[in-house]
C-alpha cells in the first residue's frame, strides 16, 4: 500500500514537471523572439527545446521500463530462492550487478538445499536410532518381566528359583551394556563430546585400553600378544582412542575360541599412524565387509555371541572424529582391523 502511494506521488510530480518544461519551453521562445524580433531563430529554438524535451521523454519512458523489468526479475529471482530453484534469471555470462547477485543468489540456494539435505538425513537417522533402541530393548525388557512374574509363584523349587534370578542378571547386565553403549555412541553423534585431541603416547593409549580387556581375554583364556614398532607422538584423544582400540579388541576376543592369540600392533608409516588387531577368527566374508562398521549390524557368525553390533561401529565413528580412518582386511588366519590415525609432524617429531 505504502508502495502504491509512493508510485502515484511520483506519477504526479513527473505531470508537473512535463508541465513546467512546456511553460519554460514557451517561455524560451517568445524570449528568443523578443531578443532577436526573428521568427525563424523563435521557431528553431522552440524545436530545439521540443527535440530535447521528446529525447528527455523517450530515454524517463525506456528507463522506467527497464527499471520496471529489472525488478520483475529480481521479484522472479526471490521466488526461485524461496522454491530453492536453481533457474537464471539473468544472463549468467554478463559481468552486471544483477548477474552477481543472482550468483550469490543460486550459491545461496545450493547451502540451503545442502542443509536441508542434512536436516532430513538426520531426521532420518533419529527415526532409525529410535527404532533400533527399541528393537533392541524389547527382548531384555520382556525377559525381566517374564521372569519377575515366574518368581512370584511360591510353588517355585529353589533351583528353578536361582536359574530365574540368573536369567534376571543376565538381562539386568546386557540392559546396562546397551544403555552404556548408546549413551557413548549417542554423545559422539549428537556432537556433545568433542575430541580433546593432545599430543601424547600413542603407546600408552594401546596399553590403556589392554589393559580394560585383560580381566575379559583371560576369562576366555585368549593370549594378546603385543608389538610395538615404534614409540608413536601423534594429536590425538586417549580417552576415546582407547575406547576405539578397546572396541577393536573387546571384538576379537568375544569370537575367538578358547587358547586363542590375538596380535596388537602399533606402527607408525610415513605421517601416518596405525594400530592393528590381528585375530585367528573365521574370515568376515566378503559380502559382509562393506557392512562390518554399520550401526547395529551383526554378522552371520555372531547369532551365539554376546553384543548388540555398536562397538566396531563406534570405533569407526571415533576415527573418523579423530582425523582417521578405519581399515579391514581378511587372511587365511583371521581378520586384521587397523586404526589409522594422521600423525601431524611437531618439533617433537613423531617417532621416539
Amino acid at each position: 500500500m505504502e508502495n502504491n502511494k509512493k508510485s502515484k506521488k511520483w506519477e504526479r510530480s513527473i505531470k508537473w514537471i512535463w508541465l513546467l518544461a512546456v511553460c519554460i519551453l514557451f517561455f524560451f521562445s517568445w524570449l528568443v523572439y523578443f531578443i532577436t524580433l526573428n521568427l525563424t531563430s523563435a521557431l528553431v529554438s522552440a524545436a530545439g527545446m521540443s527535440l530535447l524535451c521528446i529525447i528527455s521523454l523517450l530515454v524517463h519512458y525506456f528507463d522506467s521500463r527497464y527499471i520496471t523489468a529489472v525488478i520483475s526479475d529480481l521479484s522472479r529471482l526471490t521466488d526461485l530462492l524461496t522454491e530453492l530453484k536453481e533457474q537464471p534469471v539473468f544472463p549468467e555470462n554478463e559481468d552486471t550487478l544483477c548477474s552477481k547477485l543472482q550468483a550469490k543468489m543460486i550459491k545461496l540456494i545450493n547451502i540451503l538445499k545442502k542443509k536441508q539435505t542434512t536436516a532430513l538425513l538426520e531426521h532420518n537417522n533419529m527415526k532409525a536410532l529410535v527404532s533400533d533402541i527399541s528393537h533392541q530393548l524389547k527382548t531384555p525388557i520382556a525377559n525381566l518381566m517374564m521372569y519377575s512374574e515366574f518368581l512370584e509363584d511360591p510353588s517355585l523349587p529353589k533351583e528353578t528359583q536361582t536359574e530365574y534370578i540368573h536369567t534376571i542378571r543376565l538381562c539386568v547386565e546386557r540392559l546396562h551394556f546397551l544403555s552404556e553403549s548408546l549413551i557413548k555412541l549417542s554423545r559422539l553423534e549428537s556432537g556433545l563430546i568433542h575430541l580433546n585431541q593432545t599430543e601424547q603416547s600413542l603407546n600408552e593409549t594401546v596399553l590403556k585400553a589392554v589393559k580394560d580387556i585383560y580381566t575379559k581375554a583371560k576369562s576366555k583364556e585368549c593370549e594378546i600378544i603385543y608389538h610395538e614398532e615404534n614409540k608413536i607422538i601423534l594429536p590425538h584423544d586417549r580417552n576415546w582412542t582407547a575406547e576405539a582400540v578397546f572396541n577393536l579388541l573387546d571384538n576379537a576376543v568375544k569370537y575367538s575360541r578358547p587358547y586363542a592369540k590375538i596380535h596388537l600392533t602399533v606402527k607408525a608409516f610415513g605421517m601416518f599412524a596405525a594400530v592393528e588387531v590381528a585375530d585367528e577368527n573365521t574370515p568376515i566374508p566378503k559380502e559382509e565387509q562393506n557392512k562390518i562398521f554399520s550401526r547395529f549390524y551383526r554378522g552371520s557368525n555372531s547369532h551365539n555371541s554376546e553384543g548388540i553390533g555398536v562397538g566396531l561401529y563406534l570405533a569407526r565413528e571415533i576415527a573418523v572424529k579423530s582425523g582417521g580412518y578405519m581399515n579391514l582386511r581378511t587372511t587365511k588366519q583371521g581378520n586384521i582391523f587397523s586404526l589409522t590415525l594422521y600423525s601431524k609432524p611437531s618439533n617433537k617429531g613423531c617417532l621416539i
